[in-house]
């Protein structure tokens, strides 16, 4: 996924989150949203946050997936160099 739409998503997330503080520090000082609506905004909240966590994750894992097949082919090569090393080794 793109990371402009990934800050967009985060920056957006952060602007909700902030404003549904408000929302509750004003229901505290005796007005604003009912209960109902912070508890329904505080969940979709939590739904975006892990919707961003999730896409995260999946970056990570797919990023690792590229580093392991590198490796791999990098310790294939080792072991055949290697293999060869010895054999040039103990026909001198």
């Amino acid at each position: 996924m793109n990371i402009k739409i990934i800050r967009i998503i985060q920056l957006a997330l952060i602007i909700f989150g902030a404003y549904i503080l408000f929302q509750i520090l004003k229901k505290i000082l005796g007005g604003s949203w009912s209960t109902e609506d912070i508890v329904v905004a505080l969940v979709l909240f939590n739904t975006g946050i892990i919707f961003s966590i999730i896409i995260m994750l999946v970056q990570l894992r797919s990023d690792q997936r590229y580093l392991r097949r590198d490796l791999e082919i990098l310790i294939r090569d080792f072991r055949k160099f290697v293999a060869e090393s010895r054999i040039k080794n103990h026909l001198k």
